[in-house]
């Protein structure tokens, strides 16, 4: 479920939380940030950035992945198992 939330806020949430911890310039280059005079900023690669988002989303996809096989793996190893019979007798 987290990776699967991964992948769809990855643009939303994720993206500018990897923004406040790293750093616009790390993510798009120093030279493709200009900064305007209130403070706030233009990046001219969006590429650089988008690459960024799919790259989170594909580890968001990897995560799903990986959740959804070992579900798989358990519900198939339940499947397996002979049942557990109890006579009703105590053990003593």
């Amino acid at each position: 479920m987290l990776g699967v939330l991964i992948a769809v806020f990855s643009k939303v949430i994720v993206f500018p939380g990897l923004e406040l911890l790293l750093g616009i310039e790390t993510i798009v280059g120093r030279r493709n940030v200009f900064y305007q005079p209130d403070g706030s900023y233009l990046f001219t690669n969006p590429g650089a950035a988008l690459r960024w988002v799919a790259s989170v989303a594909a580890v968001g996809v990897v995560i799903a992945a990986v959740g959804v096989v070992g579900l798989l793996a358990s519900l198939g190893k339940k499947a397996h198992h002979a049942p557990i019979v109890r006579s009703g007798r105590g053990y003593g």
